[in-house]
């Protein structure tokens, strides 16, 4: 969740190509994880409802929207501050994400659920159903 905070403050501190490869990786490595486990989400969230497709089509039409306007802002702002303040700016939206879903999302908090301790079925199970 604050690999993106994380990447934004990294690009700031060196133009070196090195570096900047080392910090895309960071981007790899929050990709791959949202990747696989958003579909196990969705599919837990919309177990026995029958709508599984229409939500994870909701959660790709999100995504592709905050991609478009990711990059407006970041224009926007290379064009009046510069490369860093860009990278700053993306940074904090994402941190502000991260700290809404940590407070208005009971499920990414540990211990506040009821039945814990209780084993969940396997993600293969929740994603066929």
């Amino acid at each position: 969740m604050l690999i993106l905070p994380l990447r934004g403050a990294l690009y700031t501190l060196s133009d070196n190509r090195f570096w900047l490869v080392g910090v895309q990786l960071l981007d790899g490595v929050g990709a791959g994880i949202f990747g696989a486990i958003f579909p196990v989400i969705v599919a837990d969230l919309m177990r026995n409802t029958g709508r599984f497709n229409v939500a994870q089509g909701a959660v790709i039409t999100a995504q592709s929207i905050g991609a478009a306007l990711s990059t407006t802002l970041a224009g926007l702002v290379v064009v009046g501050a510069g490369y860093s303040a860009a990278f700053i700016t993306l940074g904090a939206v994402a941190a502000v994400g991260a700290v809404v879903c940590l407070l208005a999302l009971p499920e990414t908090r540990h211990g506040d659920l009821p039945g814990q301790g209780k084993t969940a079925a396997p993600a293969s199970v929740i994603a066929a159903e």
